[in-house]
């Protein structure tokens, strides 16, 4: 299970990504297409279970997506809904074209944000083979109408503004406690996002305009586009990600399952909940590809 560094281009720009093989396999296996959520890495979560893949016969692909991690791209730290989904789609292509890879049995891996991408991704992409899309973010408006205090809201939209019209990086920070100005403003945010970086140069900081692409953000709506089996997997104390429209994701797309833990946002990664999590996945992936 030795990881092999591997990168493709994104529109023109190199993204960096780590392939993980099972040992001993004797021909293409299915393949894990995993992307961080948000401001993360590939190196933020991933591992533990591109590793528990591999165990059980399974090869992956992380990657970062480009302004972050090793990947390419300027400004650093910036992010972008429509760029991410580029990244996502040319990940894919890279993944079917790997030695020792089925390019019929490319599976989709994605947490909260890249939870959503996978959702959009598949929904185009009818050879996808499968999807595991964990706490996602199903809708955007949802997302972005958490409750706040009026200045705050104004606040954030003044940035937003300004760095739309002056073409330059504005931040606000990535987490934040409930009622302050941040991207995401959750009881779980700040010490969700502090656990998962530790030890890295991740900073609480990201561009202020993405949370105007929020509003336009809406895999809900693409549920019954997708011709893939889908797992949801999503917390019962998620202060994140609103439940309802993952709930509408299950009900509409063709061939979904939700399957609900005791855990809030970031529990997946957790070694409280991680096993069985986990577990499932790999119990569901056993049954489709």
């Amino acid at each position: 299970m030795e990881p092999i560094a591997v990168s493709f281009t994104s529109s023109g720009v190199r993204c960096a990504g780590t392939l993980v093989r099972p040992d001993g396999d004797a021909g293409p296996v299915a393949c894990v297409v995993m992307g961080p959520g948000g401001t993360l890495t590939r190196r933020d979560g991933l591992p533990a279970y591109a590793e528990r893949f591999a165990a059980a016969g399974l090869a992956s692909m992380t990657f970062d997506h480009r302004h972050w991690g090793d990947s390419a791209g300027e400004p650093r730290r910036w992010f972008s809904l429509s760029e991410q989904l580029e990244d996502w789609r040319a990940a894919v292509a890279h993944a079917r074209t790997l030695t020792g890879v089925d390019p019929d049995r490319i599976v989709l891996w994605g947490m909260s944000v890249a939870g959503g991408h996978v959702l959009l991704t598949a929904a185009d992409d009818r050879r996808v083979a499968a999807v595991v899309s964990i706490a996602p973010v199903a809708d955007g408006v949802a997302f972005n109408m958490r409750p706040a205090p009026v200045g705050v809201q104004l606040r954030g939209m003044g940035r937003a503004v300004r760095e739309v019209l002056t073409r330059r990086p504005v931040t606000v920070p990535v987490a934040g406690p409930p009622g302050t100005l941040a991207a995401i403003a959750a009881p779980e945010a700040p010490r969700g996002f502090e656990a998962l970086t530790a030890g890295t140069d991740w900073r609480n900081q990201v561009n202020s305009s993405a949370a105007l692409a929020m509003f336009r953000y809406r895999p809900v709506r693409r549920a019954a586009d997708i011709a893939a089996p889908v797992l949801l997997q999503v917390g019962d104390q998620d202060g994140m990600a609103p439940a309802a429209p993952i709930e509408k994701v299950a009900a509409t797309a063709p061939h979904a399952q939700l399957v609900r833990y005791p855990m809030d946002h970031f529990g997946c990664f957790s070694a409280e909940h991680i096993n069985r999590v986990a577990g499932d996945q790999i119990a569901f992936l056993s049954d489709h590809v």
